[in-house]
């Protein structure tokens, strides 16, 4: 039997500004593009403030000074602004990651990949979500408001600091590959998430649910944590 190819080497694409919804447009579009077989990393940070709805995800409620709109991948509600990193990461079909029936299975590399990222840097109490979803909108009514916004739950391969959620993790698939966004704040100010959502009767839950980076370790740049995530992820 002859040998696996090796993985082609991975596109390195830097880091993007714009508005979330031309950022978020590009992700398709990287998406689209990996039928050339090459794996892509894609860092981005809006220059606006908007609500980003997971896939099928039902309207929000107007925010002031936010734009409202839908991501290709799924999950809950996530704030995009200047507070959150994000991290497109971009597989074709072939690649190893994707081996398998299991669609969870892809976490467990990308979440690998942050939590060591993360210990090195000098975070506490690094742990990866192995399990179920900690809550989902057709779980028990308590859990509801919860499952709403990303960073209030666990999901697979998802990272969190002292029990709180620190790395959020959703993905899209095609034929041609897979989609997988990554976020981490750097401070967890979820009210415009509350009020958007609507889901204030939660609000205390949701607030001790998450936590920033800069929260938990003090200020750090997007370039260092860009540099330790990418150099784990392409090893």
């Amino acid at each position: 039997m002859a040998p696996a190819q090796a993985p082609a080497p991975w596109l390195l694409l830097g880091t993007e500004r714009g508005a979330a919804a031309d950022l978020l447009a590009r992700s398709v579009e990287l998406l689209d593009e990996v039928v050339d077989g090459r794996p892509r990393l894609r860092w981005y940070v809006p220059v606006d403030r908007a609500v980003v709805l997971g896939r099928g995800q039902r309207d929000a409620k107007p925010v002031e000074g936010h734009e409202v709109v839908q991501r290709p991948s799924g999950g809950g509600a996530v704030l995009m602004d200047d507070n959150l990193l994000s991290l497109d990461v971009v597989l074709p079909a072939d690649h190893p990651w994707l081996e398998g029936d299991d669609l969870g299975t892809v976490f467990d590399p990308i979440g690998q990949a942050w939590a060591d990222a993360l210990t090195a840097l000098g975070v506490e109490d690094v742990a990866i979500h192995s399990g179920p979803p900690t809550a989902t909108r057709l779980g028990p009514e308590a859990q509801r408001p919860l499952a709403e916004i990303c960073y209030a739950s666990l999901g697979r391969g998802e990272v969190s600091a002292g029990g709180r959620k620190l790395v959020g993790l959703s993905q899209r698939r095609r034929r041609q590959g897979a989609l997988i966004q990554c976020g981490i704040h750097h401070e967890w100010a979820p009210d415009a998430l509350v009020q958007a959502l609507d889901v204030g009767a939660a609000r205390d839950a949701i607030e001790a649910a998450a936590t920033g980076l800069d929260d938990v370790l003090g200020p750090i740049s997007d370039t260092v944590v860009a540099r330790e995530v990418q150099r784990r992820l392409t090893a």
